[in-house]
């Protein structure tokens, strides 16, 4: 959203240059217009979120299109706005209608962003129920703009059985179990294989593997189960496992998965394989949806720059971080006297010195174990003023000749210095977001008012315990295995807050799992990464013999703006906990 952000900043004034839109154009150019003549012979109904920042502009472009083509009458396209609340930013903190996310359904709240002028865009995700009031006006292309993924499914079928939105427990489970399809879905592959704990067996699976990935086909029921396949002759696989590792994916609290139509309780989720490639989800249930929507705040904070080196021979890692360091150095010298204005330096907190290839992001179980002879040195930095910045460009390159022998630069030129985009997640009250529909390319549409009544807080889980810094190490006494052999993952990200889920490969090794593998062994395992005042907690999830935790202020700010090379919590199940993590066998 931020780079949408300021590319529609850079189109004001300029209608003909729909590179330069809120929206994302390769939605028309490469999804859409190929499969124009099939979506029309078919009448295949299309919900996309790439409106972004502009679906207006999104919806008329794809009617320009239309009209291009001469089929203009064969698709009523619709869209989907009232996201976006940037222009009343001063009334909803005047009216006390903004507060802190909570990650933790019960924590400490995130801070508020300090400086609303600074802001790019501030946008709430909608619900489902928008959705399903354009489709029930007859349009057959919907475009929305920020809204939570899984409402592209639950909007579809909430449409397609007659659902009401109320608050009755009926409608609630309803909505609870196709926003779990849509959420299990909602990354594509991920479903189907992708992202795999056990790799070889998606990357060498019949028709393909990787090469010839299957997206996941979703079959749902009235009795609110619904199953998960691809189609035949694709790679990937769809098994138990994936579909489970995917349904924990980005799932903080997983008895309170907050959605602006429901609370999404999958503690009790039953997964069966029904066939091959084939597997049912039953089990969902759905609480009241609380009277706030979540946002995503994007501010620009200065600006960032990175350099890649490799460095090769005797000593690779030691030479890497000396050079790390004496870039930094001569910035800071430099940058001082060229400024006509008082400069700070670049702190501590806003570079990165990373020795890829050396096992950085494994902090302390990578030691004690021979230099490696060949690695990439990352220097990343940011800084308020982009004059800094441009310093640490040019002199990158004298480098090649006045530091150390066997090192070459992995790009070409001279490193770019850009915007550093920041984005934060707030809260505001339903009731001061009103989504609107808009049907064809008429200017009237149609409110869906964002009822209040009947909402509810959040009651945090039962059960769950936290560490707030305490290190725990495992019992090593009796034999041990390594937690890879016993139990599958998988990680996300959201904002500067990472989850981790663990899921015993049978239920005998669950006791297990939740005996030894304990928030503050976690702790222990990733404390290079969490942050002062990051804690980590753990949920239980017995319905599928699983554990989540939550790791707070530990992805080095949110991925805009944060220096790691893993900004989103890819790498964590499969190079550390599970990996490198061994449990007694009791």
């Amino acid at each position: 959203m931020g780079l949408l952000a300021k590319a529609k900043s850079k189109s004001r004034g300029n209608t003909k240059d729909r590179i330069n839109t809120g929206y994302i154009s390769e939605f028309l150019d490469l999804a859409l217009v190929p499969n124009l003549d099939a979506i029309v012979e078919k009448k295949v109904k299309v919900i996309t979120n790439a409106g972004g920042l502009d679906p207006i502009g999104l919806k008329n472009a794809i009617i320009a299109h239309l009209d291009d083509r001469g089929l203009r009458d064969k698709l009523l396209v619709a869209a989907v706005s009232g996201d976006d609340l940037l222009a009343q930013i001063g009334d909803l903190k005047g009216k006390n209608q903004l507060d802190g996310f909570d990650p933790l359904s019960g924590s400490d709240k995130e801070e508020v962003f300090k400086n609303d002028k600074d802001l790019l865009s501030l946008n709430a995700y909608l619900g489902a129920e928008p959705i399903a009031v354009a489709l029930h006006q007859g349009a057959d292309i919907v475009v929305t703009g920020r809204c939570v993924d899984s409402a592209l499914v639950a909007g579809p079928l909430a449409f397609e059985f007659g659902w009401s939105f109320d608050m009755s427990q009926q409608s609630l489970d309803r909505l609870a179990s196709a926003s779990l399809a849509g959420h299990i879905v909602e990354c594509g592959s991920q479903a189907t294989g992708g992202n795999y704990t056990d790799w070889r067996k998606s990357a060498f699976s019949p028709n393909g593997g990787w090469s010839n990935m299957g997206y996941p086909i979703l079959t749902y029921k009235e009795d609110n189960s619904f199953e998960i396949s691809k189609p035949a002759n694709t790679g990937g696989i769809v098994d138990c496992q994936g579909v489970c590792e995917q349904m924990l994916y980005e799932v903080l609290d997983p008895e309170n998965y907050v959605l602006p139509d429901v609370v999404l309780d999958l503690t009790q989720v039953r997964l069966r394989q029904v066939g091959i490639n084939q597997v049912s989800v039953s089990g969902a249930k759905g609480k009241p949806p609380t009277a706030w929507l979540k946002c995503t705040a994007v501010e620009q904070n200065g600006y960032k720059t990175s350099v890649d080196f490799v460095v090769c021979g005797e000593e690779a890692e030691s030479k890497a971080k000396a050079l790390g360091e004496a870039i930094i150095e001569r910035t800071n010298s430099i940058a001082a006297p060229q400024s006509s204005q008082a400069t700070t330096p670049i702190t501590n907190e806003d570079f990165a010195i990373i020795t890829v290839g050396a096992e950085h992001s494994l902090g302390i179980a990578a030691a004690n174990r021979p230099e490696r002879k060949e690695v990439v040195l990352r220097v990343a930095a940011r800084h308020k003023n982009k004059p800094v910045l441009d310093v640490l460009a040019k002199e990158v390159a004298p480098f090649l000749t006045n530091s150390c022998p066997g090192i070459f630069l992995l790009m070409s030129g001279r490193p770019k210095v850009g915007p550093n985009f920041f984005a934060s997640s707030i809260m505001v009250r339903k009731g001061a977001v009103i989504p609107r529909v808009h049907m064809g390319s008429g200017k009237i549409y149609q409110t869906i008012p964002l009822l209040e009544k009947g909402c509810q807080s959040v009651v945090a889980a039962k059960g769950i315990s936290t560490s707030h810094g305490v290190y725990g190490s495992l019992d090593l006494g009796l034999p041990c295995t390594k937690l890879l052999d016993i139990a599958f993952g998988r990680s996300g990200d959201k904002g500067d807050t990472a989850n981790i889920a663990i899921i015993a490969r049978k239920l005998e090794f669950y006791p297990d799992i939740l005996k030894q593998v304990t928030p503050e062994v976690m702790y222990s395992t990733f404390r290079h990464f969490i942050a002062p005042g990051g804690t980590v907690t753990r949920f239980e999830v017995p319905g599928v013999n699983a554990v989540n935790f939550v790791l707070t202020k530990c992805l080095g700010g949110g991925g805009l703006s944060s220096l790691r090379l893993d900004r989103y919590s890819g790498t964590c199940p499969s190079q550390d906990d599970l990996d490198l993590l061994t449990l007694s066998q009791t």
